[in-house]
């Protein structure tokens, strides 16, 4: 099977905020309050046949590890953007060290560098350091690594109707009520309209926030 690639292109209703493709994996290239660029989830095979187009986009000084399995892509991403500040959760940098060899600085030397409506998440009750974004404006998305997914279509066209990654309960929950608990509660907060999940299409729906909510039936 042909494997699915596609360049960065904005994702509609989203300012700043662009997605490739490569094989089934998404990488998400957020704009910095600088004009510059942050890579959530360096995939794969994309620095070499991105690197041109990420350069024209403004270029490359922050690279997200959003947990710690998604790290296949980083070293490589390093050596292409050696200016790039490389980072990741607390809870996830002693598994990325250890697997990757590479240094790690914390969410908190990313933060200043967002735009206002760019805010970083920490889920709790997950053992992975999964971090996602959330992007507030004329609606809310959330960019997520493993804990949502859906189904995979031609790039540009959206799901309409997210996911569960059927090995996320076991290698990427710890606690499942406290995680539950969480998840609820931001969607109170403010429950997103559009969903970017690194496997998968992107998500849009009126009602995502009771289609998020009715996924986390039945994690243990």
């Amino acid at each position: 099977m042909r494997r699915q690639s596609s360049e960065f292109a904005p994702v509609d209703g989203l300012d700043g905020i662009f997605m490739a493709r490569s094989g089934k994996l998404n990488c998400f290239a957020l704009r910095l309050r600088d004009g510059s660029l942050c890579l959530y989830s360096p995939v794969s095979g994309m620095s070499a046949t991105h690197a041109a187009q990420l350069e024209s986009l403004g270029g490359v000084t922050a690279l997200l590890a959003p947990n710690h399995y998604h790290n296949k892509g980083l070293e490589e991403h390093v050596k292409a953007f050696p200016g790039a500040m490389l980072c990741c959760s607390a809870a996830a940098e002693l598994r990325l060290r250890k697997v990757t060899g590479l240094s790690f600085a914390p969410l908190d030397a990313l933060t200043p560098h967002l735009i206002e409506e760019q805010e970083l998440l920490e889920p709790e009750g997950l053992k992975t350091g999964e971090v996602w974004v959330e992007i507030s404006g004329a609606e809310t998305a959330w960019i997520v690594t493993d804990a949502f997914s859906a189904e995979l279509l031609p790039p540009g066209e959206f799901a309409a109707s997210p996911t569960r990654l059927g090995t996320f309960p076991r290698y990427g929950v710890t606690d499942a009520d406290r995680y539950t608990r969480w998840v609820l509660g931001r969607l109170e907060v403010s429950a997103p309209s559009c969903l970017l999940p690194c496997h998968g299409s992107p998500v849009k729906a009126q009602d995502l926030g009771p289609l998020l909510a009715g996924i986390l039936e039945g994690i243990s």
